[in-house]
């Protein structure tokens, strides 16, 4: 077992380390570290100009020197060996080395390090080490005086090794910490130290085509190896023949943003936007922005509460993309940019289309399964239209339906709709989605069909799941159901871009019924609004399953809707993505109006982004039924489950509950919150077939009223017992025969 020794911000040396010093011998001649020898002799200094005696070793383990038995770097590698190191140093509160474990440096060795000239230099064990190392530079012999550390390169450096940059001036000394991330983790390999250079991996390249709008320039993203400045991406992208990207226009700003989004968001994206500090213009902190391509900035994308010149070294732009728009940050030059976005007026290498850009390439689709389609790449095909939809920077697929029937195809994710269309081996359209996010097709078993997939936006290169699904063979209820769609953002605003909506069967089990009405925003009055400007439904005349407006609204207010981040394969899933957020409400009250039914059954759906989050429902003072929130791995829904708990003790992992028996023109549905931010994605309220055809007016019993209701519908079907479809006096003898409560 090997024996360790700690070293924290109060450094103990072992004395066991230094020489026993010989009669005259000095700090320099024992071979301690110049940097200690000057912090021992500012405090004594005859342990330079004398003697080194015990009085000295006291002072050098007071001030906590470390760089004993420290290794020379003579050129640009060194051999690592960590395995008989037993020194653990702690940079808590000083350097984080990354996101896992604790931050020290476990089993180092040190090694020091003369700059041979000014610049910024790369230290790294990536792929040269066999083990899980971790690295750290100081400028001095006390940790304090860290100034880089890293833990891991992930994607980038195999077997957790590590990878760091850090600025060094010329003839100036350094010390470089190579350890492990755990007691456990040492090995051997090789350290190098090198001049920095830009480092990009492409990520994907796309041609912003003329025919679609655009300028005929291709726009790539590309990650970034750590250490990269804003300045050096600048200079990297001019190298390459081309700029770091401009926005000039929203048009070229979706498209910039769509490419962003289909390649992997990214945590800090550079590109050609900068503050020009000589621009008789500047101030902070947002005057002097520019372009690189020395475009004017006519176009303004900035994010809520940007620029802000935070630090006042803010002066570079970042790019944000999130489904919901395109979004700019200023940042510094020095940022930890993980990305770039680049703009060239020709391709460069690795610009290569998809395999399946033409019907040659075709690649298979199984039913059942998603696969996410990027159009990063892919080019407009010369084939003619089939379809009135504008299909730009299309792919080609095949699927084999294993029987006839109907099947649904969605195309719709990530606030994209994708245009679609079938075909035929031989070309002749079977069909097409006309915008709709799913679309049913008719097809024969085990034929195969040619399905061309692209975007509808010349502006747009997004990425969509694409999944063949069976149409759910569901006969429509006589059902009310309404969707809560959420929102992209706060204000509940879905920008147009795709009504990810409830528009065919959808629902639980039995419940499952045609035409919902999907609202839009955090309120019945904002839904009002957005139905107005062609999203979403109004929150009046609710229509049954049949299609048919019923006159029943609903009344609801929230302080804001929400979105679940994911891939929908199906409407009901789509319908569970979006809910109306209890977000510092204990309870959210949901009120129907003019309901058109005697007797009903009221489903409640609900859920959150996160699972195990406790509440309850509830409709015209029935008893609770209490759950919890179901999880949402990797952004799929799970199974639909019904919640039937009567106490929150016994409460599981549910999606919806049934409320039965419900009576009454008014409908009061109330969720309750006993856990952070639970969502109500929607409601069905379904009749009942009536246990007591008499009771008329829906109160649980035979009485006056009823009669008085049979007697002035006399002649009509508005008291028709039997089903004749009039009320007549056989009508008026079924009703003195059912007199008192219904059983």
């Amino acid at each position: 077992m090997r024996t360790k020794f700690f070293l924290s911000t109060t450094f103990v040396a072992s004395a066991a380390v230094i020489a026993t010093p010989a009669l005259g011998q000095t700090c320099s001649d024992l071979g301690i570290d110049p940097s200690c020898c000057a912090n021992v002799c500012a405090i004594n200094s005859a342990c330079c100009d004398f003697l080194w005696d015990t009085d000295c070793d006291a002072i050098l383990a007071k001030v906590g020197c470390i760089c004993t038995d420290v290794i020379d770097i003579k050129g640009t590698s060194a051999l690592v060996d960590t395995t008989a190191a037993t020194r653990d140093i702690s940079l808590a509160g000083i350097c984080d080395p990354g996101p896992y474990g604790d931050d020290v440096i476990h089993n180092t060795v040190i090694y020091r390090w003369t700059a041979p000239a000014t610049g910024v230099f790369v230290l790294s064990t990536c792929n040269i080490v066999n083990y899980d190392s971790r690295l750290a530079v100081m400028t001095g012999c006390d940790p304090t005086t860290t100034i880089a550390c890293n833990d891991d390169v992930i994607g980038t450096c195999a077997n957790f090794s590590s990878k760091l940059s850090f600025s060094a001036d010329a003839g100036a000394t350094y010390y470089f910490l190579v350890g492990g991330y755990a007691e456990a983790d040492v090995g051997t390999g090789t350290l190098s130290i090198e001049p920095f250079q830009v480092e990009l991996t492409l990520q994907g390249a796309h041609q912003y085509t003329v025919a679609a709008g655009g300028n005929d320039h291709w726009y790539a993203k590309y990650s970034v190896g750590p250490g990269a400045t804003w300045e050096q991406l600048k200079a990297k992208a001019e190298e390459l023949g081309g700029t770091l990207a401009c926005a000039n226009t929203v048009d070229e700003n979706r498209m910039i943003g769509s490419i962003h989004i289909a390649t992997g968001s990214g945590a800090r994206v550079a590109f050609g936007l900068y503050q020009d500090l000589t621009d008789k213009n500047y101030f902070e902190p947002d005057g002097g922005w520019k372009w690189v391509d020395g475009g004017a900035l006519a176009y303004e994308s900035w994010a809520a509460n940007e620029p802000n010149d935070f630090n006042t070294i803010e002066h570079y732009g970042q790019f944000n993309a999130y489904y919901f728009g395109e979004f700019w940050n200023d940042n510094s030059n020095a940022a930890a940019w993980t990305n770039v976005l680049m703009e060239f007026t020709k391709p460069q290498a690795g610009f290569t289309a998809p395999s399946n850009d033409e019907p040659a390439g075709a690649t298979p689709i199984e039913l059942g399964v998603a696969a996410t389609v990027s159009f990063v790449g892919a080019t407009t095909s010369t084939q003619a239209l089939a379809c009135k939809d504008a299909m730009h920077y299309d792919r080609w697929y095949t699927f084999t339906p294993p029987s006839t029937r109907s099947y649904d195809l969605n195309a719709c994710s990530n606030g994209f709709t994708a245009a679609v269309e079938i075909l035929t081996s031989t070309g002749e359209l079977v069909g097409c989605s006309g915008g709709e996010c799913t679309t049913s097709f008719v097809l024969t078993g085990g034929t195969t069909y040619v399905v061309r997939i692209g975007s509808a936006e010349g502006d747009r290169a997004g990425a969509p799941t694409v999944i063949f699904t069976p149409t759910p063979e569901i006969v429509s209820l006589d059902a009310i159901s309404v969707n809560f769609v959420g929102g992209t953002y706060f204000d509940g605003g879905d920008g147009g871009r795709c009504n990810e909506t409830a528009t065919n069967p959808a629902g639980a089990g039995e419940w499952g019924t045609l035409n919902w009405s999907n609202l839009v925003g955090a309120s019945s009055a904002a839904s009002d609004g957005y139905a107005a400007g062609g999203n979403g439904n109004a929150s009046t005349n609710l229509k049954d399953g049949y299609g048919v407006g019923t006159g029943a609204s609903v009344t609801f207010a929230v302080n804001n809707p929400w979105r679940i981040f994911s891939f929908p394969a199906s409407d009901t899933d789509r319908m569970r993505r979006g809910y109306l957020d209890s977000n510092t409400l204990s309870q959210i009250n949901v009120t129907v109006n003019n309901v058109p039914y005697k007797r009903y059954s009221v489903v409640v759906y609900f859920g959150a982004d996160g699972p195990d989050r406790a509440g309850s429902v509830l409709a015209n003072g029935s008893a609770e039924v209490f759950f919890k929130t179901d999880a949402l791995p990797g952004s799929i829904f799970n199974p639909l489950v019904q919640a039937t708990a009567t106490s929150a003790a016994t409460a599981v992992r549910s999606s919806f509950a049934v409320i039965s028996g419900v009576t009454g023109p008014t409908c009061t549905i109330s969720l309750k919150e006993n856990g952070p931010n639970i969502g109500f994605n929607g409601f069905q309220i379904i009749e009942e077939a009536s246990a007591c055809p008499a009771d008329l007016d829906g109160d649980g019993a035979v009485s006056a009223s009823d009669l008085s209701a049979l007697l002035g519908s006399w002649g009509s079907a508005g008291g028709d017992i039997d089903g004749d479809g009039t009320t007549s006096a056989s009508d008026l003898s079924a009703l003195l025969g059912a007199w008192g409560a219904c059983e």
